[in-house]
């Protein structure tokens, strides 16, 4: 895997998976991933409302003007581990067990990504809507982020 590449590919019939190397170490990167500020510069310009309580019992919330996800942290360790839930305009029946893992690479960090949805047809309709597309652009504007420290 280089670093700034993607690889995106599906697991099973349940679970997308995606890893990333970033230059950042995993405390950045695990700012990006959870402070609202971050978020909003890497996610979407075009967010309306973001918010994150990443610790366990926590949950998100991140608004588009069209559509939104949201739901509960599950898990957080700090900067190694986070899972969550996400649900896609309130939808709690389908959306995927998202489970984030920041592995020290090097200087950097190696991200691995699995969204595990509740069966094959609910990835494939995530697939399908495009829950994939441009997901190598989004997460590698994390790898542009500058930090205040």
């Amino acid at each position: 895997m280089t670093l700034h590449q993607a690889q995106l590919f599906l697991d099973g019939e349940t679970d997308v998976i995606l890893r990333r190397r970033f230059s950042h170490p995993p405390a950045k990167v695990w700012r990006a991933l959870t402070e609202p500020e971050l978020i909003r510069r890497w996610l979407s310009p075009d967010l309306t409302d973001c918010r994150m309580d990443a610790r366990p019992g926590g949950s998100f919330l991140y608004v588009w003007p069209e559509f939104f996800f949201s739901g509960p942290v599950l898990t957080a360790d700090p900067p190694h581990r986070m899972v969550h839930v996400e649900h896609f305009n309130g939808d709690t029946t389908r959306g995927p067990t998202v489970t984030t893992t920041l592995d020290p690479d090097g200087h950097g960090t190696r991200m691995t990504v699995v969204m595990h949805f509740p069966d094959a047809a609910a990835r494939a309709t995530a697939v399908e809507q495009g829950f994939t597309d441009g997901i190598d652009q989004v997460y590698g504007r994390i790898g542009d982020l500058t930090f205040a420290d």
